[in-house]
Parts: C-alpha cells; structure tokens; sequence
C-alpha cells in the first residue's frame, strides 16, 4: 500500500468503474522508482469464500489485467508482469490507455466479459 492519495485520473478510473462494476475493489501502490498505480480486483464467491480473483493494474498509462495467482495474498502490490499473470489471450487485458473515463469504460467491458459468463474460468 502507499501512502499518496489517489491521483485525479486514478479517482476518476475508480469512480466511473465502481459505477460501471459494483463490488469492483481498489488497492492503491507505489513503485520504488515513485511511480503511483493501482489495482482494481474483483473477487469470486462461492458461499463467503473467495475461491478467485480478477485484478487489473491501472497507472494512467496502460491497463494490465487478468487471473491473480493468490486471490491478491501476495501479488497485492506487485505488477501484473512481475507477477507473471498472463495479461494475453482472452482471458486478459493488455491495452495503452487513452483517458481515466474511457479506460474506466475499457476495463469494465472486460470485467463483465468475465462475469457474463456465470463464472469464473479456471486458470
């Protein structure tokens, strides 16, 4: 976690994308080099256990997505890439992002591919 509080185009991202997915979560980080980002994760259910996640990595620059590999345990502030998720295929989200309420847009359309199918896909 950071400290910083959300940047403008982060609190915009969010704002629209909670509109646009309801029970979508933030989580807010810092690369060591000072670079500010944050994932936006949405957790799988069955009863009250979290059996998968979604998360999605937003900097203002690009829009990362795809399977957390632990629910957000240990990825939680760790890059998509570094985290080896597979942000390819159609199963992820690899795009340039172009501004705070069209990538919003962008990452809720994928969001919903995801839920539109009535479940979670196994990794």
């Amino acid at each position: 976690m950071r400290d910083a509080e959300p940047t403008a185009d982060e609190t915009a991202f969010f704002t629209e994308l909670a509109k646009l997915v309801p029970d979508v979560q933030d989580w807010y980080h810092q690369d060591d080099d000072g670079t500010l980002w944050m994932i936006a994760s949405y957790d799988f259910l069955r009863g009250n256990r979290i059996y998968q996640t979604l998360r999605l990595d937003y900097d203002g620059k690009n829009l990362r997505g795809g399977w957390s590999p632990a629910c957000l345990h240990w990825d939680d502030g760790v890059r998509a890439a570094d985290a080896l998720i597979d942000t390819a295929g159609p199963a992820g989200l690899r795009l340039d992002c172009v501004d705070p309420t069209t990538d919003a847009a962008t990452a809720a359309a994928w969001f919903h591919g995801h839920l539109n199918r009535g479940q979670a896909h196994r990794r």
